[in-house]
């Protein structure tokens, strides 16, 4: 076995080629400059980022998963003029060590190459990732009703781990959700959120709350 010798473009380009046959059969498409395979269907966007760092002597790859939901991020951006487009979404490894959801577990699934040898064995495990963690959670989450449930069911003292925003976030898109599919305890939410966006301390977030929250009350968004 061999010492590392490739690049870290090398090893980039590698690992997306050997994951291109499998991602390309479930309709992904890979964006080169974000290294990440995208899957648009219908208003929602599945996004699977590779994150690749080099260190003095390996590289290290770890995952982040991601859903986009049109309706929402529209919504969001109308009100708030700027967006990340990532409705829900977190590591791999927090999602894959909390299996209702909900409580934020960590866990690490990073992989690190020391030998050229150990791309090969890294493509594996992604492709293993994708199967038994990726796939299911983005077939989970690819209608506003379970959204709606992942975002705006307790516990409310963090992020959800499948949603992974941050508090503010989880604030506003988790109103406009509610209001896309006429969630019954929407008054009780906005209460909810409405202590728990004063716990961000920025008054950008808090600003921008408020904004959604008006609009919500006296727009009609369907």
């Amino acid at each position: 076995m061999k010492i590392l010798t490739l690049k870290a473009k090398q090893i980039k380009e590698l690992i997306a080629f050997g994951l291109t046959d499998l991602f390309e059969k479930d309709g992904f498409v890979y964006k080169k400059t974000i290294n990440q395979f995208e899957k648009k269907e219908d208003d929602y966007t599945s996004i699977f980022n590779i994150l690749q760092t080099a260190w003095s002597n390996h590289i290290s790859i770890s995952i982040r998963l991601y859903i986009s939901q049109k309706q929402i991020e529209n919504i969001y951006e109308k009100i708030v003029g700027k967006s990340h487009k990532l409705s829900i979404g977190n590591t791999i490894d927090t999602i894959y060590a909390s299996p209702d959801g909900r409580k934020v577990v960590n866990g690490d699934l990073s992989i690190n190459i020391y030998f050229d040898d150990d791309v090969e064995a890294a493509v594996e495990s992604l492709e293993n990732y994708y199967n038994t963690i990726a796939k299911p959670y983005f077939e989970k989450y690819q209608t506003l009703n379970a959204i709606d449930d992942i975002l705006n069911n307790p516990p409310f003292e963090h992020s959800p781990a499948n949603a992974g925003l941050g508090l503010d976030e989880r604030c506003m898109k988790g109103l406009i959700v509610a209001r896309l599919v006429d969630n019954p305890n929407y008054e009780k939410l906005v209460n909810t959120y409405d202590e728990a966006i004063k716990r961000t301390m920025n008054e950008e977030s808090i600003g921008n709350y408020q904004k959604v929250k008006e609009y919500l009350m006296y727009n009609r968004i369907k």
